[in-house]
């Protein structure tokens, strides 16, 4: 039995060890869980942000830019994430919608920035329904404009849009922009005679190279074949005027370009020298003029001031009232506010009383109680006299009942006292009456 109970008493320990490792258990099955959810949740919340993805690059292969010029271009999340402004975004949503649908042949009017969103909702979630769109959300989840179900709607509508890659066209450009000429440079004449001279001999060398294989002409240059030229003079003049817009001499850029900068500054120099000293007597003429306007205009000031000192110590001093009238009107102004607050309180008590003394006039005046309280009279002086006459059947009858009485008796005493037979008669003559 000790053995037993040692034994049974050995085993009992190990259940705590038991239970906390359930707790340990359920505690890792439940944050294992808590992470699964996560998971989940994350994978929810970026399941919209890559279909925006996805969304925005076929709207630009649709070139959504040009149709919808007077909004601003889209985000990669901008129907993936709330906007600051809730109607604007989904005033966007369903205008997308409404031209992709379009594309697709189906006819839906978008709706204004007025109209109501939980209708404008509606419409558009039965329309989706009708052109087979994914619809296993509620129709108020279109209302927000942005989350997983506006997404998979646009993902749906692009889906059914072909896109179509064509080649690139690429466009000669007939026309040359001409170099701007600048018509104030100096051109350096000898310099120019060089160039010329080397454009001369590359010209001559290219015409003298070109006749036969590359191979220069053996019998005299080019020029000798021009002379006896085959070309019709009118053709001549055609070509002319075709080519003449385009002779057009361009000044190439100098590498000593500053030497003619310098030049030109030395020169622009000199002329300054020359115009200085005259400008210089006219601006000192001038200093001169002015400062003399000035001490006039000084004098004729100080001359209006001392003929005008008493009107304008006249006008201060009327300021110097207007200041104290304005601070006296704005205290007169308050105490005629309180004033009218105080008036105001004791207008209303006043409508208060009124009302009281017209509510007591009237309980006065008004005759119904009395009419009620006679009506109750009358009908109480009815009652007593139905009261009276039944007291008075009520009393004859008593009276009659004691009358019978009495001559019952009396006849019973003069009867015999035998005849018990009449006295049944009696009685039944009694209880007939």
């Amino acid at each position: 039995m000790a053995d037993d109970e040692y034994g049974a008493e050995g085993a009992a320990p190990p259940r705590p060890n038991l239970l906390k490792q359930f707790s340990s258990t359920a505690k890792a099955v439940a944050a294992a869980s808590g992470a699964v959810e996560q998971a989940k949740n994350d994978v929810m919340d970026s399941a919209p942000i890559l279909l925006m993805d996805e969304i925005l690059e076929r709207l630009k292969m649709l070139d959504y830019e040009q149709q919808f010029r007077n909004f601003k271009p889209l985000t990669h999340t901008y129907f993936a994430m709330c906007g600051p402004n809730p109607s604007e975004q989904f005033f966007y949503f369903t205008s997308i919608v409404s031209w992709l649908m379009s594309l697709l042949g189906h006819s839906w009017q978008p709706p204004s920035q007025m109209d109501d969103p939980n209708s404008s909702a509606a419409s558009l979630y039965a329309q989706l329904q009708q052109i087979g769109a994914p619809t296993n959300f509620q129709p108020t989840k279109l209302k927000q404009g942005y989350g997983d179900p506006c997404c998979q709607v646009l993902k749906f509508l692009l889906d059914q849009i072909p896109i179509k890659f064509e080649p690139a066209v690429h466009r000669e450009e007939n026309e040359y922009e001409e170099a701007d000429v600048d018509d104030d440079v100096e051109v350096d004449v000898a310099d120019m005679a060089d160039e010329v001279g080397a454009a001369d001999v590359e010209e001559e060398e290219f015409y003298q190279a070109g006749g036969s294989g590359g191979e220069a002409p053996r019998g005299g240059k080019m020029t000798d074949s021009i002379l006896d030229s085959s070309v019709a003079p009118e053709a001549w003049r055609i070509e002319l005027e075709r080519v003449t817009p385009y002779l057009k001499m361009q000044v190439l850029s100098d590498p000593k370009e500053w030497r003619n900068r310098l030049v030109n500054t030395k020169s622009h120099q000199q002329t300054v020298s020359a115009l200085a000293p005259d400008t210089f007597a006219t601006l000192e003429k001038m200093t001169d003029d002015l400062d003399r306007t000035l001490q006039a205009l000084r004098k004729a000031e100080q001359k209006v001031n001392s003929q005008c000192q008493a009107e304008v110590q006249e006008f201060v001093d009327k300021q110097e009232e207007l200041a104290a009238k304005q601070e006296e009107y704005n205290k007169q102004s308050e105490y005629i506010n309180t004033l009218t607050n105080e008036l105001a309180g004791v207008s209303e008590e006043l409508t208060k009383i009124k009302d009281k003394m017209d509510a007591r006039g009237n309980s006065m005046t008004d005759t119904s109680p009395l009419i009620k309280m006679k009506t109750a009279v009358g009908r109480l002086r009815q009652e007593a006299k139905q009261l009276e006459i039944r007291i008075g059947v009520v009393t004859h009858t008593l009276v009659a009942k004691k009358l019978k009485q009495s001559q019952t008796q009396r006849a019973e005493a003069a009867l015999p006292k035998n005849s018990h037979l009449q006295q049944d008669a009696y009685l039944d003559d009694d209880l007939e009456d």
